[in-house]
């Protein structure tokens, strides 16, 4: 089985956000890390494997620097990584994005493309779905368990009430939600092989787009302003067990949560 893992380099969690003077997230090196939903993801990629056999590829669209977050998801057992890099696509919304992912896709040939449920520097959670519209291929989203037996994807998919059930035939696309796995730690081992597994470096010519077709030019997306997030907390102390109880449950009512 050909198991493809699109993954993104988004910057840390932790590391504090600035944005450039186009309005354009800053994105440095030392803060670069796989963006955390597509751990799972690379999981999963890699359970199918241990169970169909194959291989399993991460690809990544990104800077050239990206090669270093790539060798993290090959240290996890990926197999090759892929980097679609190239100056035009700087600025990239989330449309060019895909598409720009869907003509790797497209090159590479698969029978399973996982993602991420979103990316942790945008929360669009839209990339998936764009990506199948232009492969033209059926997309099965928020996938919490994934089965591939007898030529078909089947998915569980968390509902109100249990779950749903879909299934598609392969080659097919799957995005996941955090509870279909646990992501598996890179052992040392895997660190020091991943150092020569290979890397595939594509531009946009070599996927068979034009400079026009993403980037900043062919962005439908302008951020037009910004501003830092404004909280004022204020905070009740009680100190001892006098009238703590009772203030808490008036508090409770007063939030409408009772």
């Amino acid at each position: 089985m050909n198991i493809v893992v699109c993954m993104k380099e988004t910057p840390s969690t932790t590391a504090e956000k600035r944005l450039t003077a186009d309005m354009r997230l800053e994105r440095r090196k030392e803060d670069a890390v796989i963006n955390p939903f597509d751990e799972y993801a690379i999981e999963e990629g890699l359970r199918q494997q241990e169970k169909h056999g194959g291989e399993v590829i991460a690809l990544c669209m990104g800077p050239a620097t990206a090669t270093e977050t790539i060798r993290k998801a090959l240290a996890m057992g990926a197999d090759r990584g892929v980097l679609v890099t190239d100056p035009a696509l700087a600025g990239s919304d989330a449309i060019g994005t895909a598409r720009a992912l869907a003509a790797a896709l497209k090159k590479l040939g698969f029978d399973l493309a996982l993602f991420g449920s979103a990316a942790a520097d945008a929360y669009g959670g839209v990339v998936p779905a764009a990506v199948a519209e232009f492969l033209g291929l059926p997309l099965l989203s928020f996938a919490s368990r994934l089965d591939i037996e007898g030529g078909k994807a089947r998915i569980e998919r968390a509902a109100e009430i249990g779950y749903q059930v879909a299934e598609a035939a392969t080659p097919a696309l799957v995005s996941v939600v955090k509870s279909i796995n646990e992501p598996r730690y890179p052992s040392m081992k895997g660190i020091m092989q991943s150092k020569k597994k290979p890397i595939d470096t594509f531009s946009l010519a070599d996927i068979g787009l034009e400079a026009g077709q993403a980037g900043a030019a062919a962005a439908r997306e302008r951020a037009m302003g910004a501003a830092p997030v404004a909280t004022q907390r204020k905070g009740e102390i009680y100190n001892g067990n006098d009238g703590a109880a009772d203030r808490i449950v008036a508090f409770l009512v007063e939030q409408k949560v009772l």
